[in-house]
């Protein structure tokens, strides 16, 4: 739940999408004077029938030394993670969530989980991030999605040793929940008005993804999630982008020969991964 993408689940609940017949999402090689590195943007929610792997894909990945990943999304790990998330997300001091939303979200909130089926007792405790993202990951298993995209194909073909990641579970948890109230109950409502819109915009982004239009699919990101908090983007994508380039640098610096897989957000504009390692003068060239 707590991936990137899974962090944007509010964002991308009811996702549909016909795969088309060659899929080739893109991936990049990133060089100094004397090594590489590989970055391919990942999708963390996905339909099982995605065709998304490609020779190329599956010949970068045999040949690295490691395979990094945002996180751990093994079953240890996420049975830690959601626990904690559990104990962050539950209001203890006898608040419900209609205390802080006003009635119109009330309305909203309460038909939509009744389009899923389920009880709005099941909410009443959590505090609006964690109400968002419960809601949303019931649409989509409403749709038949669930929050399990390309990390979830590929840790478990790989041991443990040949896996590296940027981030603890913690880390991203403090992402999701840490904003204000007023920014929790912001998210909340975006994606109680925009549920019905955003299942056609997510639609267009993983099929832009799959195909590998990256700047298309960047204008679909911007615009589905147009209504999110600067404060919130800010923590989803950007202050981890710029986290993240001391270990790719630490990377190079090491002749490690590695596959980064993180979220396709991650690497599309400015700002981006890719942008900021352009910027340290490090040669940049899309290979998929």
């Amino acid at each position: 739940m707590l991936k990137s993408g899974r962090m944007l689940a509010p964002l991308i609940a009811g996702l549909t999408l016909a795969s088309p017949a060659v899929a080739a999402p893109a991936m990049w090689e990133v060089r100094d004077a004397d090594s590489s590195i590989w970055l391919f943007g990942s999708i963390h929610i996905l339909p099982p029938e995605a065709n998304w792997r490609t020779a190329l894909f599956d010949q970068v990945m045999a040949k690295a030394d490691q395979v990094v990943f945002e996180a751990d999304v093994g079953p240890a790990a996420m049975a830690d993670i959601g626990a904690k998330s559990f104990a962050t997300g539950i209001y203890t001091d006898g608040t419900l969530l209609t205390d802080v939303i006003d009635a119109a979200a009330e309305t909203k909130l309460r038909a939509l989980l009744d389009a899923v089926h389920i009880p709005m007792g099941t909410v009443l405790a959590m505090k609006p991030w964690m109400a968002t993202n419960t809601v949303s990951v019931a649409a989509m298993a409403s749709s038949g999605l669930t929050a399990q995209g390309v990390e979830y194909v590929l840790q478990p073909e790989l041991p443990v040793e040949r896996q590296r990641y940027l981030e603890t579970g913690d880390e991203q948890l403090a992402v999701l929940s840490g904003g204000t109230a007023e920014e929790q109950i912001e998210m909340l409502e975006y994606t109680l008005n925009e549920a019905d819109r955003i299942p056609k915009i997510t639609d267009k982004m993983v099929s832009s993804w799959l195909q590998g239009k990256t700047d298309r699919m960047a204008e679909l990101f911007l615009e589905d999630v147009g209504g999110a908090q600067s404060a919130f983007m800010d923590r989803l994508i950007y202050a981890r982008n710029k986290n993240w380039i001391p270990s790719l640098e630490g990377m190079l610096k090491e002749n490690t020969q590695a596959l980064v897989v993180v979220g396709a957000a991650h690497l599309t504009g400015e700002g981006s991964v890719l942008n900021l390692l352009e910027q340290a003068g490090y040669t940049v060239k899309q290979i998929q």
